[in-house]
């Protein structure tokens, strides 16, 4: 919640899940269409005429997305316009580098860090609307009712109707007036008798099926060594990658021209190019530090500290290194993001779990 002089604006109750399904939809639609357009050699539609851009289609898709927030107040609508939205900013933005040249160059390297900071910069925005605040007693009885009104004439499961109550009975109605006091008494007797059909959501049903997978396949002590494993060689191979790029950047040739060549990233760019590099290189060396640093802590039995230390180094590669590197390899970046995409989420993972154990 923040002010715009004597208006109160609210945030959504599921702004940060809808953001965030948004940033997944965003991410996938930019590597699946590079992907896609690589493998079928860059086709056209439109003929010798006319150049059909998916640019447009990501325009309709965010046009969609748009009028079905202002036309529909459901839950349903809300999911479908974050899906739509991401799409079609993927879709639109992926062609940023046509749009910012003047040769509408698709491939201009500058095209690369502006889309991969474009994602950083929703995942981001995710992050922040997920985080719980303090607010109101008011605005907390506001946001319940309408949660509870977009249920209404819909499916409510039991897991639903639970967590409604539970939202209802932490409010602190000392704080509150009379009429909203009412209110929330309206609401929990709503909720107490309202049908549910005492089956779960398949939604609430994958969910579980995941967690049961997870907790088999992953039990805390065995992702606590694969996690120490993997930031052990993520700092070895920092250590490495680094020392190769400096021999071949200094003049020193590799006997493999191939990995000259892949290393080599300071080729046909100029100094402020390589003014980058060397700050992307600063900040890998950080990363390498944190990794190294996190698994001694998780070694030395300090799991928290360890935790935290390999979070905010995938934070710092995903954020600086990898915006910066994607000028240089945007193809290459794309896949070294998602592999510590993946590592980011098992360390949340392994602290939530690990906190609620």
């Amino acid at each position: 919640m923040f002010s715009m002089g004597t208006a109160r604006v609210r945030w959504r109750p599921e702004s940060g899940r809808l953001v965030t399904v948004m940033a997944v939809g965003f991410g996938l639609t930019v590597v699946i269409t590079r992907l896609y357009l690589m493998a079928s050699g860059y086709p056209k539609i439109g003929g010798s005429t006319y150049h059909i851009a998916h640019a447009l289609f990501g325009g309709l898709l965010l046009v969609i997305a748009c009028l079905m927030l202002l036309l529909s107040a459901g839950r349903t609508a809300l999911h479908t316009a974050a899906v739509l939205a991401g799409v079609g900013l993927g879709l639109f933005i992926d062609e940023v580098g046509k749009f910012i040249t003047t040769d509408n160059n698709y491939f201009f390297p500058l095209a690369a860090p502006i889309i991969y900071l474009a994602f950083v910069l929703i995942v981001l925005i995710a992050r922040y609307a997920a985080r719980t605040r303090v607010r109101p007693p008011e605005l907390v009885v506001a946001d319940i009712t309408e949660q509870i009104g977009q249920q209404i004439g819909a499916r409510l499961s039991p897991e639903r109707r639970a967590g409604l109550l539970a939202q209802v009975q932490r409010v602190d109605r000392d704080a509150l007036g009379p009429d909203l006091i009412e209110l929330c008494d309206a609401l929990t007797d709503y909720l107490n008798t309202v049908h549910d059909d005492g089956h779960p959501t398949l939604t609430t049903r994958i969910a579980r099926a995941a967690t049961r997978v997870e907790a088999a396949l992953l039990p805390l002590p065995l992702l606590r060594v694969v996690l120490i494993v993997v930031m052990i060689c993520h700092a070895i191979w920092t250590l490495v990658h680094l020392i190769l790029v400096g021999v071949v950047v200094y003049g020193w040739k590799l006997p493999w021209d191939q990995l000259d060549r892949m290393l080599d990233v300071s080729q046909h760019h100029g100094w402020k190019s390589l003014v980058g590099l060397g700050i992307a290189a600063g900040a890998e060396l950080l990363v390498g530090i944190g990794y190294a640093a996190g698994s001694v802590a998780w070694l030395r039995g300090r799991d928290e500290l360890g935790t935290q230390l390999g979070i905010w180094s995938s934070i710092v590669s995903l954020a600086v290194v990898n915006v910066l590197a994607s000028y240089f390899s945007q193809f290459l970046t794309v896949f070294t993001a998602i592999a510590e995409a993946v590592l980011l989420w098992l360390l949340i993972r392994y602290r939530t779990r690990k906190r609620r154990a």
